[in-house]
């Protein structure tokens, strides 16, 4: 038998989760991070958008036309209070230090450390939570 072909993926290229008030999530993600915002829904999915009475909005970090999507679903209610989340790697510490000082700007309560305990030592860390609460974990990717 012969062994699996590894597929060489880089990263992962965008992030789409639900939240329940658009306005305030796309400012919060754009205080935090200098989103730059990209799109209002998509002209290949706008009309099914329309009928399940869900809007998209699209945010670059500067790497893709979108990075992250948040998408307003009118009938779904939230429950995350779970260990779900999704985790950002910034590179060097004066990125990982900007985040920071922005998060504690926001007043956002900030959990020290790896979401996961069993994740990865040695890098600094940090989780935070936006306003759906969603976990976002920052971790310090060190450049070399």
């Amino acid at each position: 038998m012969n062994a699996p072909i590894r597929i060489p993926v880089t990263n992962l290229q965008h992030h789409v989760f639900y939240v329940t008030d658009l306005e305030r999530s796309k400012a919060f993600y754009i205080n935090l991070f200098d989103l730059q915002f990209s799109a209002l829904n998509h002209p290949d999915s706008s009309a099914a958008m329309r009928l399940s009475q869900q809007e998209m909005h699209f945010f670059s970090f500067g790497f893709h036309h979108h990075d992250i999507c948040l998408v307003k679903h009118h009938k779904l209610t939230m429950d995350n209070n779970s260990m779900l989340h999704f985790a950002l790697a910034v590179r060097g510490a004066k990125a990982f230090d900007d985040v920071r000082r922005r998060a504690q700007r926001m007043g956002l309560p900030i959990r020290e450390g790896r979401m996961l305990a069993s994740a990865r030592p040695g890098a600094r860390a940090f989780c935070v939570q936006d306003p759906d609460k969603h976990w976002l974990e920052i971790i310090e990717e060190v450049t070399q």
